[in-house]
């Protein structure tokens, strides 16, 4: 789903933000000096957004401590130092696409604009001499101002698209299940003579699409509002949402003999999150669960633990003994509309991922051990002691 850069339409905006070569030689004069300071902006970086409601989780949950620093370091030395290239401009453009890979509200990412520009201001005004300050200023606001723009036109894309593929995959999934329909009302108009037998068969069909039809429609809208719906960040009970949603799959996909194993972890008790998108998210991996078992040895297990490599996260392990071809197929389910199911949407877990990576987790598929499947997904730990 990456869109190739775009890149003649960039480095037109580049001309018409008047960054000429004048501008990249001032950036070269000044652009070192301001650079300097890195370590200082990431540090009044992160004590902003760190007052910030909607952004604070995002620095609490940090895999490694500083990391994010580090980042920001990186991209505030980048911008007043390197060429703006072809290179730095797909440097500029894959930040837009992170962007609304991980969700962030684009609103925020302006507010960081408008702070690394107060920085910029202030530094030059303390570390430049005052004859060339505003000369620098200049350099430094066009640099800010193409590197925004770039990354806005990245994000807008990236969002287009996704919205873009979600349309068209439903054209595509609901045309078939009419398709079966119509042809199914056809039968019945046209014959003169049907059993009764034939007659249910064609009632059971077009009753079976409708209500895949139906399935779609709410998929579609739970992708679309979880793509869309802003992060929040509520400590929440793990082992009291998995159980609540272990019994509501167990009362709609009954398996014979079922072998349910569980262990909860205590300090492994609470994530954070948004109540609703984690028990969408739970049940859309549990029915997967639940539909791929193997009827003949049918194990389904749910463990919680700590995650051993990041101490902020909890791993929540999905076993079941169904089969997957290859590695390969285990990551297309990831992708909207695919499905392995007769009568499956193909979003489910585009679903259940979206939703971790809305608090920086993630959802992996990988062949156990013993015949299985696992599927593993770390979160956020809520009530760290």
């Amino acid at each position: 789903m990456r869109k190739q850069v775009p890149l003649e339409r960039l480095l037109y905006f580049k001309e018409q933000i008047g960054f000429d070569a004048k501008t990249q030689e001032l950036l070269k004069k000044h652009g070192h000096k301001i650079a300097e300071h890195k370590e200082d902006f990431a540090v009044y970086f992160e004590e902003f957004f760190r007052g910030v409601e909607e952004t604070r989780p995002y620095l609490e949950v940090q895999e490694y401590p500083g990391h994010l620093q580090d980042i920001w370091k990186r991209w505030f030395e980048n911008i007043l130092t390197r060429d703006f290239d072809e290179q730095f401009v797909r440097w500029m453009w894959n930040s837009g696409i992170t962007h609304v890979r991980i969700n962030l509200d684009h609103r925020f990412v302006n507010l960081g604009y408008c702070l690394a520009r107060r920085f910029c201001n202030k530094t030059i005004s303390s570390s430049i001499a005052r004859e060339e300050m505003a000369e620098a200023m200049m350099a430094v606001e066009k640099a800010l101002d193409l590197c925004l723009l770039i990354e806005t036109e990245a994000f807008l894309t990236s969002t287009f698209q996704c919205d873009s593929e979600v349309i068209k995959g439903i054209a595509h999934q609901i045309r078939n299940p009419i398709t079966v329909i119509g042809g199914s009302v056809m039968r019945l108009k046209r014959s003169k003579e049907i059993t009764a037998g034939a007659a249910q068969d064609t009632y059971d069909t077009i009753l079976a699409e409708s209500r895949r039809m139906e399935k779609m429609v709410r998929d579609v809208s739970s992708y679309n509002e979880v793509f869309h719906r802003q992060s929040t960040w509520s400590p929440l009970p793990l082992q009291e949402m998995l159980q609540e949603v272990l019994e509501g799959c167990r009362k709609v996909y009954p398996v014979q003999n079922l072998e349910l194993q569980t262990g909860y972890a205590p300090r492994a008790g609470q994530v954070l999150g948004n109540p609703d998108e984690y028990r969408l998210m739970f049940r859309h991996l549990l029915a997967n669960a639940f539909e791929a078992v193997d009827p003949e040895n049918p194990v389904i297990s749910v463990q919680t633990s700590l995650d051993p490599g990041v101490a902020r996260y909890v791993l929540v392990e999905i076993f079941n003994t169904g089969k997957i071809s290859g590695i390969e197929e285990m990551e297309t389910l990831f992708t909207p509309f695919f499905s392995t199911r007769a009568m499956g949407t193909g979003l489910g877990l585009p679903i259940a991922r979206v939703v971790a990576q809305k608090v920086k987790g993630n959802i992996m598929l990988y062949p156990a051990s013993k015949d299985g499947v696992v599927c593993l997904v770390n979160l956020p730990r809520g009530g760290l002691d």
